[in-house]
């Protein structure tokens, strides 16, 4: 999905969503950059020092998913939209969705670029 006011990232282990893993594997290593805070079951948000950012585990079929179906046993995508804009720098949120991901051994990508790039991968 594109918008000009926010980027949508995805951390996952490939394109078909073939591995899942427990939720609380993937909360634990949020919590441990310091830059997130847990809101409810399998969601988090920016802490109050790092810029607006909302994080949602889920299992999805394909890619698809309802919001409001957020506890899961195991999840195979963590989708994630943060602010976007010339005066924020993407790299402030890059460095920890790249740590999270290499942890989890998976892959970082960004839905859709400025020119209509689709799955980009970090």
């Amino acid at each position: 999905m594109w918008s000009d006011r926010y980027n949508y990232y995805q951390i996952k282990s490939d394109i078909a969503y073939s591995k899942n893993i427990h939720p609380v594997a993937a909360i634990n290593l949020f919590l441990q950059t310091g830059y997130f805070v847990k809101t409810k079951n399998n969601e988090l948000k920016n802490a109050s020092h790092f810029p607006w950012i909302n994080v949602a585990l889920v299992n999805s079929k394909n890619g698809n998913f309802n919001d409001k179906e957020t506890d899961f046993l195991t999840i195979n995508l963590i989708a994630i939209v943060c602010a976007k804009g010339q005066e924020i720098d993407q790299g402030i949120y890059l460095s920890p969705l790249m740590q999270i991901a290499r942890a989890l051994n998976w892959k970082l990508y960004l839905e859709e670029d400025d020119e209509g790039n689709t799955e980009i991968e970090f």
